[in-house]
């Protein structure tokens, strides 16, 4: 011991080496502490700016997803089939105000399996009158009207979704949209209601990148659990999880405190006011502080092993490395954001220089492939609207007849066997109207085909205003055309079949080029479902001759 200090003493080469030793081992333990400080901050930094970007991207995601269930459920009540049946079921007869319910109940159950959140669809009427329902008995379907109703009050008859429901495990909410005229008195207005499944929701959380130790999940009003936290070591859904206050107060923070298991995590909250629940981002302490520990160990190992000129050495290597190495991670980041042409300057020679170069490779191979791909992508794009126009075309041409664009002959009957089919299961009315234009052939043959198929386009657009949106009219064939009438019986056919033909004796057709006005007239047979589909339309044949017979211009109805 006594020789060595003796030996600094006597050389000053050894007391240099001493003093820069000593230097450097002090400097390495004062900026080691330092830098165990500033990386602890600084982690603790980059958490506090993750968390609010991490809430607020999945916040997004959510008021989207919900947005998404509204906007479909809105599509669904804005059909034409559902508003023609709701406004149906106001009718005063309890017949008709039944028949349309059953067609609005018919109708919900077609659309359900199309949406897999949808438990069950139903349509209330004015004050939480139950109209349909797609439940499986109705006991259950008149619990859930007077269930919803009473959410649909508790939000001032405004669309919107009801709080969170929890069942055995599964948690279910109501949504609701109005039907028809929003100008409507609330309580008068008619309401689209579906329960959804909320278990979707936890697959949209489970996309949610984390860091290790992460957890997110959501909260209602009461801070129980809605969806399944992926630390979860049993189902927790519906369980209490902590208290949580009524709205968001301030700015979203980052604090630290026990989670629902009682172990410490940094612990974030935000609140989704539209739907009253609270998105919880929570990341384990012990897993976020472990890069502070990983650096403290380092850097006290390199206390005890570097020297100074090894420090030095270190930092200029490191220098050299580095700046190469942070071009490439810009470069890289560059085309993660979707940046094209990205270029890093051109290094020493050695294997970093070989990176940059086969990064510079890479990124000219992806330029080119973006660009060859929005190429084929605009291609394929507008080869696919092109062929989507044609077969728009196509399916017009094979359903309409191409002079009048009435329903053609094959169609008419397509549609007649779908109706009697209808009829058949539900038991509702449905009649047949045959028309022929009187003395037609003479108008042919005085003025041409021409002329002729003017007045038989004048024909059909008449006939077009005169009936019903819901009715369906074909050319049968020639001058002669057949119109079917769903829900109508005998008195309502008609009633019809006299106004198409007032209609179109009303006719005053011009014939082009001469100052000649012609007078329409038709002949008119008319027929009801009596269980017989071949006896349907010949009855209404029969019954068209007999019109014929009977000096034209007027309305037969079959007796069958």
């Amino acid at each position: 011991m006594v020789r060595p200090l003796r030996r600094i003493q006597e050389s000053f080469s050894a007391k240099i080496t001493l003093l820069v030793a000593s230097s450097v081992i002090l400097t390495s333990v004062v900026v080691g502490l330092a830098t165990t400080h500033s990386t602890g901050e600084f982690l603790t930094d980059r958490m506090k700016d993750r968390f609010p970007s991490t809430l607020t991207t999945t916040v997004t995601r959510l008021r989207l997803w919900h947005g998404r269930q509204l906007s479909e459920l809105a599509r669904i009540g804005n059909s034409e089939t559902l508003r023609g049946g709701v406004g149906k079921a106001a009718m005063e007869t309890v017949h008709g105000r039944d028949a349309a319910a059953a067609q609005v109940a018919y109708f919900l159950r077609l659309v359900k399996p199309n949406y897999s959140v949808y438990r069950d669809l139903l349509v209330l009427g004015p004050n939480g009158r139950l109209v349909a329902s797609t439940a499986t008995t109705p006991a259950e379907a008149s619990r859930e009207a007077e269930e919803v109703w009473v959410e649909i009050g508790e939000r001032g008859f405004e669309s919107g979704a009801s709080r969170p429901m929890f069942t055995e495990g599964h948690v279910h909410q109501w949504i609701f949209v109005t039907i028809g005229d929003s100008t409507t008195a609330a309580v008068q207005q008619s309401w689209l209601v579906a329960l959804v499944d909320l278990r979707e929701i936890s697959g949209a959380l489970a996309e949610v990148k984390l860091g290790t130790g992460g957890d997110i999940y959501l909260l209602d009003d009461q801070g129980r659990f809605i969806t399944q936290p992926r630390s979860a070591a049993k189902l927790v859904i519906g369980e209490a999880a902590m208290q949580v206050p009524t709205r968001q107060e301030g700015p979203v923070l980052v604090e630290r405190r026990s989670n629902y298991e009682g172990e410490p995590v940094f612990h974030s909250k935000v609140h989704l006011d539209e739907l009253g629940w609270w998105l919880v981002y929570e990341e384990d302490y012990k897993f976020a502080m472990t890069p502070v520990l990983e650096a403290q160990r380092r850097i006290w190992l390199a206390v005890l092993v570097v020297g100074a000129i090894a420090i030095l050495a270190a930092l200029r290597i490191a220098h050299s490395i580095l700046k190469p190495i942070h071009a490439l991670a810009l470069g890289a980041h560059r085309i993660n954001e979707g940046l094209v042409g990205v270029k890093i300057p051109k290094g020493a020679p050695d294997e970093i220089g070989m990176m940059i170069d086969t990064f510079n490779e890479m990124a000219m191979k992806i330029t080119l492939s973006q660009a060859e791909l929005q190429y084929k992508n605009k291609k394929l794009n507008s080869q696919n609207d092109t062929l989507q126009e044609m077969n728009d075309r196509l399916e017009k041409l094979s359903v309409t007849d191409g002079l009048t664009g009435l329903f053609n002959h094959r169609h008419f009957w397509n549609l007649l066997n779908t109706e009697l089919t209808r009829v058949n299961l539900h038991g509702a009315n449905l009649a047949l109207v045959l028309l022929d234009l009187d003395d037609f052939k003479r108008v042919n043959d005085k003025f041409g085909h021409a002329i002729g198929d003017q007045l038989l386009v004048t024909v059909a657009n008449v006939l077009r205003e005169t009936i019903r949106d819901t009715d369906i009219v074909a050319r049968y064939g020639g001058e002669e055309f057949a119109v079917l009438l769903p829900d109508t019986d005998e008195s309502g056919v008609q009633q019809v079949a006299e106004k198409v033909r007032v209609a179109i004796e009303a006719i005053r057709f011009s014939v082009a080029e001469t100052d000649i006005i012609l007078k329409v007239t038709v002949s008119v047979g008319v027929s009801v479902f009596r269980g017989n589909r071949r006896e349907f339309f010949n009855a209404a044949d029969r019954a068209l001759y007999q019109s014929k017979a009977a000096g034209k211009n007027c309305v037969h109805y079959a007796l069958t």
